[in-house]
């Protein structure tokens, strides 16, 4: 691929990923200061909107720094534009993911009906407690990626290296300068960017299928309250394809990275292209659960008609219900 078709397709990959993002923030902030109210899905919408935009920038900003310079992995220490953009990359794709999961359970308490009262305590201040997760996950992923900032070589690249041949360029592992158990550290992260937030959405959203499914075959009979489920039942769609587009990249990035520890070349192309894939596919879905934003895409489309059928189609909003 030449220079122009390399910057080309990587200026599309960041159009893919941060336009849909773009405008889910905009609008959603634009009807919070329209209400002069920040409900628990509006604050989750800006929460993954903004931190896909930092992602997909910051991965394309890894990038380019890499193409610019090659060798950047082997110099010591490391600059610290790309210590902050795996810190940013980090940060916030746990903020993301984490988001999402936050988002399962909160429609899967709304949505479900259960018999504890202790589920029933929480279906009453879910928002309150879902706000405050979102906004300590925020919290708590800024200070867990903190040591990527203290990422250098442990040894200085040794001066007889070829570093002419850059695809068989092999640079001394990095590893942390500060005093922390690296084995345990980097366990931590991996169980808080997968196990753990799968743990939460999957169970979240085969149980709200589960309870549609059923709700909606016993009301059969009813019309307008099997309208009601239908929509609440598209809302369940959209959560269950968030959570297998979080596990595509999970899967792209795991592989991507499996095979750089193996010390086989492999293009940053897949990155950029798999962060740009989660965060265009989230923006899609989000912007398909919310009415207020299918209704602005529309306007923005200039389709009336479009848009008073998906008025009268989507009678339940991905707001607190």
């Amino acid at each position: 691929m030449t220079f122009i078709g390399h910057i080309l397709f990587f200026v599309a990959l960041v159009i893919v990923g941060v336009s849909g993002n773009i405008f889910n923030l905009i609008f959603t902030i634009q009807q919070q200061v329209k209400t002069m109210t920040i409900q628990t899905v509006g604050l989750i919408l800006n929460i993954i909107s903004i931190s896909n935009i930092i992602l997909v920038l910051a991965t394309f900003g890894m990038v380019v720094s890499v193409f610019q310079n090659p060798q950047i992995w082997c110099i010591k220490p490391y600059p610290l534009a790309i210590r902050t953009e795996l810190y940013l990359m980090m940060t916030f794709s746990f903020i993301s993911f984490w988001a999402i999961a936050w988002l399962s359970l909160f429609y899967c308490i709304k949505v479900v009906n259960f018999s504890s009262e202790c589920f029933r305590a929480l279906k009453r201040n879910i928002s309150s407690v879902i706000n405050a997760a979102v906004l300590l996950s925020c919290m708590f992923s800024s200070l867990l990626f903190s040591p990527m900032f203290s990422l250098d070589l442990v040894e200085s690249l040794e001066k007889n290296v070829n570093v002419s041949d850059i695809a068989n360029l092999t640079c001394p592992m990095p590893s942390f300068t500060i005093q922390m158990h690296a084995n345990v550290y980097i366990a931590a992260v991996l169980c808080l960017l997968c196990p753990i937030p799968l743990m939460i959405m999957l169970p979240t959203s085969i149980r709200m299928v589960v309870h549609l499914c059923a709700h909606t075959l016993a009301l059969k009979k009813n019309q307008t309250q099997v309208q009601g489920s239908d929509s609440y039942l598209l809302v369940c769609k959209i959560t269950v394809s968030l959570v297998g587009v979080y596990l595509s990249t999970l899967c792209i990035v795991a592989l991507f990275f499996i095979i750089r520890i193996i010390g086989q070349f492999i293009t940053y192309h897949i990155l950029v292209s798999a962060f740009s894939f989660y965060s265009g596919m989230a923006s899609i879905l989000l912007t398909a659960s919310n009415r207020h934003l299918k209704e602005k895409l529309w306007r923005l489309f200039c389709c009336r008609k479009a848009q008073e059928q998906a008025s009268r189609s989507q009678t339940v909003v991905t707001g607190d219900v």
